[in-house]
């Protein structure tokens, strides 16, 4: 609580006003006074407690601020602001801000005072990242320096206005690849090579990826329980990821991510076919039979892992190597999306079945896919009219 005395010296009476400031970031309580000069009015005293008073409760007063270093802001985040991160979030944090190499974070300004960092220091920080890592990266760099300066504030460690995020950073331009897709030639072999190869997971793994479009871990987390065969669709409410060295589940990507999907007859009788097979293996195994009700499963049940798939698919395309060219396995995503457009399906129907947030993403990533449809459909159009013209 504030409080004002008066004091003498020398000079004659003082107002001197004692105050609390936030406290320290290990708790601690934070106190400080100030001396007036003679004959400064009690109102005017009065009038700056209040103030302070009111800074104090804004997180705005930081005198006597104590000397936090970066390093030190670092370690109060990692300690105590991640509990409720998923694994993934934190690894990947963890990645750029522990980076060991000169542009790592830690590296980069962990000897620095926070509050001595001002935005050209950030711009100086990401022109250096510039030159190392991509675009994408830098973001992923930035990301995590908005949080750390973030919870600078939230520690009373610098004034929200002494943010250098929030002054006008320039990012590197993202530049987009245009996606690799296979062509519909290949499409249509992809999906008659899965049906004869000797891998009996590699049918229904091509087929999902090729006729619903899901992610490699959504497809690892996709359970029957969340397949109607009936009505002819999935609903994507899992992801199963890697992380660490261990297999964990968390949510879809976005709230997009968890999704009804309609899929075509032949994945129904694939799945139908499946679900019969993991009946069989259930009997057969009895008590050694990992009943894990997810779908993409070995024969005794343990489901498969991100990494299993990428491994299955890759053998598979080695198999075939003399007939199909490689694409990485995103690529089977990207065909399934490429497939429906050049079928003039509209493009929110698109986002929707590959959990896109906007249907915006969904224009950029595919826009040369959708341009070359475009064309199609103009010379479709001509085609239209010169058959007219022919039957008048």
């Amino acid at each position: 609580m504030s409080s004002i005395i008066k004091v003498k010296n020398g000079k004659g009476e003082h107002w001197k006003a004692i105050y609390d400031l936030p406290k320290f970031v290990d708790g601690t309580r934070h106190r400080t006074s100030k001396t007036f000069p003679v004959g400064t009015p009690l109102k005017t005293v009065k009038e700056f407690v209040a103030q302070k008073e009111l800074e104090a409760v804004r997180g705005l007063s930081l005198e006597n601020n104590p000397k936090i270093t970066f390093e030190a802001l670092g370690n109060i985040y990692f300690k105590t602001y991640t509990e409720f991160l998923s694994p993934s979030t934190l690894n990947g944090y963890k990645a750029v801000y522990y980076n060991s190499k000169p542009h790592g974070i830690l590296n980069y300004f962990g000897k620095s005072q926070v509050r001595n960092i001002k935005t050209r220091n950030i711009q100086d920080y990401i022109n250096l990242l510039s030159s190392k890592v991509s675009p994408k990266s830098v973001r992923n760099y930035v990301l995590m320096l908005n949080v750390l300066f973030d919870l600078a504030v939230t520690e009373h460690l610098i004034q929200r206005e002494a943010n250098p995020m929030l002054g006008k950073l320039v990012l590197p331009k993202n530049q987009r690849k245009p996606v690799e897709a296979y062509n519909l030639e290949e499409f249509y072999l992809l999906l008659e090579l899965a049906e004869k190869d000797d891998n009996p997971n590699i049918e229904l793994i091509m087929n999902l990826a090729l006729l619903s479009g899901v992610r490699r871990g959504e497809m690892c987390g996709l359970k029957w329980c969340n397949v109607n065969l009936e009505e002819g669709y999935i609903n994507i409410v899992e992801n199963r990821i890697r992380v660490n060295k261990e297999t964990t589940i968390k949510a879809p990507k976005t709230h997009s991510g968890t999704r009804k999907i309609y899929i075509p007859q032949r994945l129904v009788n694939i799945l139908k076919k499946y679900h019969n097979q993991y009946m069989l293996n259930k009997m057969k195994y009895g008590k050694n039979f990992v009943d894990s009700d997810y779908v993409l499963v070995k024969e005794t049940g343990e489901p498969y892992t991100p990494q299993g798939v990428t491994n299955c698919y890759v053998r598979f395309l080695e198999r075939h190597s003399d007939k199909i060219r490689y694409l990485k396995f995103h690529g089977l995503r990207h065909t399934y999306a490429s497939v429906l457009i050049e079928q003039g399906e509209n493009p929110k129907t698109v986002q929707h079945n590959l959990g896109h947030s906007d249907v915006a993403l969904t224009l950029q990533i595919y826009s040369h896919t959708y341009e070359s449809a475009q064309k199609n459909a103009a010379m479709k159009l001509d085609e239209t009219i010169e058959n007219i013209r022919n039957t008048g």
